[in-house]
């Protein structure tokens, strides 16, 4: 068999589809946590409902910049917030969000309270209290007649009652960092996310090797990145430090029982159920792979698992004539497939990786699991002139990355599909 030419790659900029590999640290740490969870097991059926979402990074910027409030003195000193549904968290994907503290857009019934307008001491004239530990924050909430606000409480206060992603509006306002007073929520609450991180009455579930019992803290300093002012923001942090960057407010009522659980390690890669019309259902409605034209079909298994690994036999020798290699094999512990896979990379986080065709140009395709069996184009891949077939090479031990090859061990045919530790997702070749 003659040595193969490198396919013509086009890479598809749909997500955060740039060179480069994962990171070291917290990555090593997740693949680690995961290795009691090995591969096997039921495949999972999905049915994919309405249009995939596009890649944060390729939405149009927010139409509308926050709402501010007026002066600082407006508005009654305490806000009553009334009953009703928050959708808390943030949809898989989105820029700052950390699948492991946010949940996917959770819907919570909560009731109704009442939330102090400012930061303690709840008085426009002075500066807000920092440097108090969140026990410490709780005594003070007390004494003045009420208590610490729980997290979802927080939340429901800071998107007001349109549920947007900042307080006041679907963008960030980088003049709130410099006059929390001057921004308000859609409820009226002021400084919410502003220039300030809030303790809450509400602690961060533990996570099995990755992250222990903490408190929740909400909002975001001042310098922060834009992103970090979400509504949703979550970080988790020890009750018993005293940052001159963390203050809080005091809610007012019964407190909410509702809280947000934290995800767990799931195995690592899982078959999919899915059929090549729905995932062209799903391809028909991202901008970018419309227009791939031709029949959507997948490939064969076992029969072109074992032409991509049959392909790494044959190599140029020196005098760059061909030459057979002994039986090329997938490494220990790695499995190869042309099936679907719903990786779990890290808690929180499902992806559908989708390898196919369509006439002569082949695929990879990423995309992002949301509740209700929505999706959320993450990255892919499209070989312009390749027939494939494409195997995709899986360890249930290594959880943030995969590979991909249409030759077993080529260079320029080969390459992996990543989990960074930005939680971006990343289709590279070798």
């Amino acid at each position: 068999m003659p040595p193969r030419t490198p396919a013509f790659v086009l890479l598809l900029m749909v997500a955060a589809g740039v060179a480069g590999g994962a990171g070291c640290g917290r990555a090593e740490q997740q693949q680690q946590a995961g290795e009691k969870r090995t591969d096997g097991g039921a495949a999972v059926t999905l049915a994919p409902k309405g249009k995939v979402l596009e890649a944060a990074e390729n939405e149009s910027p927010a139409a509308s910049a926050p709402t501010r409030a007026g002066a600082a003195a407006a508005g009654p000193a305490r806000i009553e917030i009334p009953a009703g549904k928050l959708v808390a968290g943030s949809t898989p994907g989105d820029k700052g969000r950390d699948p492991a503290l946010e949940p996917a857009l959770l819907d919570v019934e909560l009731g109704g309270f009442a939330v102090d307008r400012y930061l303690y001491p709840n008085d426009p004239a002075q500066a807000p209290l920092t440097g108090v530990t969140r026990a410490r924050a709780s005594e003070l909430c007390q004494q003045a007649g009420g208590r610490l606000c729980t997290e979802l409480e927080w939340e429901r206060a800071c998107k007001g009652p349109e549920g947007t992603p900042y307080a006041g509006g679907a963008a960030w306002d980088p003049a709130c960092a410099k006059a929390p007073a001057s921004c308000a929520s859609g409820f009226g609450v002021v400084g919410m996310g502003a220039a300030l991180r809030e303790w809450t009455a509400s602690d961060v579930a533990p996570i099995e090797n990755l992250q222990p019992k903490a408190v929740a803290v909400r909002g975001a300093t001042a310098s922060a990145s834009g992103v970090d002012h979400r509504c949703a923001r979550r970080t988790a942090v020890d009750p018993t430090v005293s940052g001159d960057d963390i203050g809080f407010r005091c809610c007012h009522g019964a407190p909410n029982a509702a809280s947000i659980p934290s995800p767990q390690w799931q195995q690592t890669f899982r078959r999919a159920e899915i059929g090549p019309q729905q995932v062209a259902e799903l391809l028909a409605s991202v901008p970018q792979l419309r227009d791939l034209g031709g029949e959507i079909s997948f490939f064969k298994e076992p029969d072109d698992v074992n032409v991509v690994l049959s392909r790494g036999r044959t190599r140029l020798s020196p005098n760059g004539t061909p030459a057979v290699q002994p039986e090329a094999s997938a490494p220990p512990n790695t499995t190869l497939t042309t099936s679907p896979l719903l990786w779990n990379p890290v808690p929180g986080e499902e992806v559908l990786v989708v390898t196919g065709k369509s006439d002569d140009d082949s695929f990879i395709v990423a995309f992002l699991r949301l509740p209700g069996d929505r999706y959320r184009i993450a990255s892919s891949l499209l070989l312009k002139g390749e027939p494939g077939p494409i195997a995709l090479g899986f360890n249930g031990y290594v959880r943030r990355r995969l590979s991909w090859a249409t030759c077993w061990d080529c260079r320029g045919e080969a390459g992996n599909v990543s989990y960074r530790d930005d939680n971006r997702v990343v289709i590279t070749q070798k």
